[in-house]
């Protein structure tokens, strides 16, 4: 595992002596080669990083209240880029933007007044049914969880929906009647083949955030079945299992969407190992990856500055890759043998971390 880890962090040297745009060598800077926070590359890389057209974007569209006008629903009379505030938040972060920056701090505030029911009115259009109320709150703590995880204006909605997936796997599989019952007794909601079943990117970015108050006996067949879950991860639909198959690059985008979601649990290095052995096999001959052109209403991609330059599309799936390489191989091995880099806290920087 040492050795696998040295591999991935010289492929990421690789691309920072070629001097990448900001965002990539963030990534490859804090979630890779574990620089601390406060060392002068990274204070540099987070100084350019504010610079780039893709922050510089986020800060253009963000109106003052910390949002982006609608949360969840887009507005098909809109001609932002950053078309819901769930959206702008999965950016930042994928951009590497933390709570420390101007913008994403204004955004966790304005969620909390959010979730405190300080904003008379949430910015969609509501839907007629028994499910909008729950969905509402779903969708907000799930976007608030991704910064700030430990916020106590969390702790009901967090404890609502463990007890929903608890009752739902109290068999150890998956059991659909019990979820259903479980919603009639405690949101009162519709749930079956809704965007309130377990298996969806927001009760599973929501339930991550406190991997462990988690048990065993329901992360476990939690995982296994999300794995080979028929229609994939509600809202990314790409079966986990499938990554041996034909995927095109939008596909292939949410698969790796899906498996960096499950990467937030503490037990999904077992279920991933194939797929970590896939994505080695997948190396271009000098070694990089690169998974086709560029996807659209991608959250993670593109980071680089440049949409056409096919270097620039080398170094984007090859940083999404190196990272989660990294997370995969870093807890197995001690720190001892980091060969002098730290491991500080980058929790709130982009893509998935150890």
């Amino acid at each position: 595992m040492t050795e696998n880890l040295d591999t991935v962090r010289k492929i990421a040297e690789q691309i920072l002596d070629i001097s990448p745009d900001p965002v990539v060598r963030l990534h490859l800077l804090c979630n890779v080669r574990y620089r601390p926070l406060d060392s002068s590359e990274v204070i540099q890389a987070r100084k350019d990083l504010s610079n780039s057209r893709w922050v510089q974007g986020l800060a253009r569209e963000q109106l003052g209240d910390g949002s982006w006008g609608r949360f969840h629903s887009k507005n098909s009379r809109s001609v932002q880029k950053i078309f819901t505030t769930e959206y702008g938040v999965q950016r930042a972060l994928a951009l590497g933007l933390d709570l420390d920056h101007p913008i994403l701090s204004r955004t966790a505030a304005y969620l909390v007044r959010l979730l405190k029911g300080n904003i008379a009115d949430f910015p969609d259009q509501p839907e007629k049914n028994d499910r909008w109320a729950t969905g509402v709150r779903l969708f907000t703590s799930a976007a608030l969880s991704l910064l700030v995880p430990d916020d106590p204006v969390l702790g009901d909605v967090w404890d609502l929906w463990l007890t929903i997936a608890q009752r739902t796997f109290t068999s150890g599989r998956y059991d659909v009647d019990m979820e259903v019952q479980a919603h009639h007794d405690l949101t009162k909601a519709s749930v079956q083949n809704s965007y309130l079943a377990i298996g969806g990117k927001y009760q599973l970015a929501l339930l991550s955030a406190r991997p462990a108050l988690i048990l065993q006996n329901l992360e476990k067949p939690l995982l296994e079945w999300l794995w080979d879950k028929e229609g994939g991860i509600g809202y990314l639909s790409v079966i986990l299992s499938s990554y041996n198959c034909n995927l095109s690059s939008g596909e292939l985008d949410r698969w790796f969407s899906s498996l960096e979601l499950l990467s937030r649990f503490n037990n999904w290095r077992g279920l991933a190992e194939g797929a970590i052995q896939w994505l080695w096999r997948q190396q271009t001959p000098d070694g990089f990856w690169n998974f086709g052109p560029r996807v659209s209403y991608s959250f993670i991609l593109p980071m680089s500055e440049s949409l056409y330059k096919r270097t620039s599309r080398i170094f984007d799936w090859s940083t999404r890759v190196l990272v989660l390489l990294a997370k995969f191989y870093t807890p197995l091995v001690s720190l001892g043998s980091s060969k002098g880099d730290s491991l500080p806290n980058h929790s709130n920087i982009g893509l998935p971390k150890p």
